[in-house]
């Protein structure tokens, strides 16, 4: 039997374990925390849980979970010193919880042979447990590629720094190709599409593509292959959320792989960064045990919701910047495609008229108020837009805060370059009615620049001075 088959998912039996993987492509985006997260949320639910911890070079879960010395690991089964992973089993301090470590690995545990990995494979299978999750290691080798694939439900999670999200791309890539190579049943198969997808590369296809150059040379193939895309649809969790823009990594990548990969990664949750998360740590016992209403349970519970009903998070729950950034976004896919992918522009006007009607009108009036509204409901808080706009006086700007502003025509300046960034259709003519509405409210302001802006009712932008 051939690799590939050897790999391919098997339909489960009705008192076979549901299997788990927790992947992702970068190392300390906390895997192992929402391993034992979801692993108590499981078992808290009733179920009989078994967590494999298959990071070998870096095992840590019996830290978490606090099991100090578990008397045997995975690689006394691996080595064959054990003759069933069941034997390998220790508990933990949650009752229906059980782990088989990954500790004190042997050498060279990090790349175990094939044949150790398809017995791993064959008996997670056959494991008394309602529900067995893999704690896969980081990277996007064939190893962690195939555990992954193998899995029945595949979570890969990320966190919002850019290297972590460039990896997950690289990963889930990685994994969407090699997911394919499970429908080659016979030689000829292989071959052709070992040649198609060198084309690919040659020629910097996507995904995508290289199904549609399979579809024209093999049609039988061609259809299995786009079956296979589709049935690939891995849960993604966003871990050490902080913001609204963190949350927004999420629907990105959603989106990126939908569009590249013609595949569905179903986001299922936003994890919030909290300080619960390393005093658990520190106290060797699971999150959700210690401190079950902390924002990183609450939201780890909903996630873990969302999987067993079958739902993830939809477009239509991201925040409204992300949205309107979608009217003519540019994705930078991290090797989903070759470089940048833009949208086809839209035109100015359409644009304008998208964007607008779920924002708040602007009350020239109360400019300082319009600005306020406009960023809250763009879901951005005053630490980003400074981090944003490089200015550090949006407080005061917002609040009209005369004192503590700069002279009228660098408050001019800096609310236009505002305005600009909350995305008004006339940053110039907001920045005018700031001054007009606001500066002229001091008591020197009936003298020089803006006596003249006062008296001079149809000008939008103070005039630049010349440069003698």
């Amino acid at each position: 039997m051939d690799h590939s088959e050897q790999m391919k998912r098997t339909s489960r039996s009705s008192d076979a374990p549901c299997v788990w993987a927790i992947g992702g492509g970068k190392g300390g985006v906390g895997k192992s925390i929402v391993t034992s997260s979801l692993g108590y949320s499981l078992a808290n639910r009733g179920a009989r849980v078994a967590i494999i911890d298959a990071d070998l070079g870096g095992a840590n879960l019996h830290t978490i979970l606090g099991v100090p010395r578990p008397r045997a690991t995975l690689s006394d089964f691996l080595l064959g010193r054990l003759p069933h992973l069941a034997d390998a089993m220790s508990e933990t301090s949650v009752r229906n919880l059980w782990l088989v470590s990954g500790s004190r690995a042997f050498l060279d545990a990090a790349n175990p042979k094939h044949a150790q990995k398809q017995k791993l494979v064959r008996h997670l299978r056959r494991l008394n447990f309602s529900h067995v999750i893999v704690d896969l290691g980081a990277g996007s080798s064939y190893n962690v590629l195939d555990l992954f694939n193998a899995a029945d439900r595949r979570i890969m999670v990320v966190s919002p720094e850019p290297t972590a999200v460039e990896n997950s791309y690289h990963f889930l890539k990685a994994a969407f190709f090699r997911s394919l190579r499970m429908v080659a049943k016979d030689k000829a198969d292989r071959t052709i599409l070992a040649e198609v997808t060198k084309s690919a590369r040659r020629e910097s296809l996507s995904p995508s593509a290289l199904i549609d150059a399979v579809m024209r040379e093999a049609p039988r193939l061609g259809v299995r292959l786009r079956k296979q895309a589709r049935e690939f649809t891995p849960f993604l969790m966003v871990n050490r959320v902080d913001s609204a823009e963190d949350r927004c990594v999420g629907y990105e990548m959603s989106a990126a792989a939908r569009r590249h990969l013609g595949a569905q990664l179903r986001y299922v949750g936003a994890l919030a960064q909290d300080a619960a998360v390393p005093a658990s740590v520190a106290r060797q016992q699971p999150v959700l045990q210690l401190f079950p209403t902390c924002g990183f349970a609450k939201s780890l519970e909903e996630a873990v919701a969302r999987i067993l009903e079958g739902e993830k998070l939809s477009e239509a729950d991201a925040p409204l910047s992300w949205r309107v950034r979608r009217v003519n976004p540019t994705v930078s896919t991290h090797g989903l495609t070759e470089g940048e992918v833009s949208a086809p522009r839209l035109s100015r006007k359409r644009t304008s008229a998208e964007s607008s009607p779920e924002l708040p009108s602007v009350d020239l009036s109360k400019p300082g108020e319009a600005l306020r509204r406009r960023r809250e409901q763009l879901g951005f808080t005053l630490n980003q837009m400074s981090e944003k706009t490089r200015l550090r006086c949006l407080e005061a700007l917002e609040a009209e805060a005369l004192g503590e502003l700069p002279a009228a025509p660098y408050v001019l300046a800096q609310v236009r370059e505002y305005a600009r960034a909350l995305r008004f259709p006339s940053p110039e003519r907001v920045a005018a009615a700031y001054v007009k509405e606001v500066m002229e409210n001091r008591p020197s302001a009936q003298k020089g620049l803006l006596g003249r802006l006062r008296n001079t009712a149809s000008i939008d932008v103070l005039p630049r001075r010349r440069v003698s």
